[in-house]
């Protein structure tokens, strides 16, 4: 392989990255090998960050955090009370050289699927666009 050629790549691993949206210091911030887990301390994190981390046995009673996590767009954002909190996990992949097997199967996928476009009847964009258009029009926005 020559400095110009460029491996192909295969997903070796997906992880789970915690941030927390324009917070660049947050101790929160991590990559997790499964999702429950990066729930679980992604929320810690933060109720620490918000809230401070109390000994319950020792300490006052406190305001105490209600957390869920929603799904959305394939992330999941961390809601306090029913308030976006702006900490969220997103999955990424941990990338590697493909295999000789792998380009083989890459391959042939990206040939099935240029097969099936081209078994599609093609229409001009406009009319494309228009049923699109008409689509959106038919589908009710929800209320935010």
């Amino acid at each position: 392989m020559t400095t110009t050629d460029t491996p192909r790549l295969t997903a070796a691993l997906t992880v789970f990255q915690a941030w927390w949206e324009d917070y660049d210091s947050w101790d929160g911030a991590a990559l997790y090998v499964d999702l429950e887990t990066a729930k679980r301390h992604a929320a810690r994190d933060y109720e620490g960050e918000e809230y401070g981390h109390f000994d319950d046995e020792d300490d006052e009673p406190r305001e105490r955090p209600e957390f869920t996590w929603v799904e959305d767009h394939g992330s999941w954002h961390l809601h306090d009370h029913g308030k976006n909190t702006l900490v969220q996990i997103s999955p990424t992949w941990i990338w590697r050289a493909s295999t000789k097997h792998e380009i083989k199967q890459q391959d042939a996928l990206a040939a099935a699927q240029a097969a099936e476009r081209a078994a599609r009847p093609q229409r001009p964009l406009a009319e494309e666009l228009e049923a699109v258009f008409a689509e959106r029009a038919a589908t009710p926005t929800p209320a935010v």
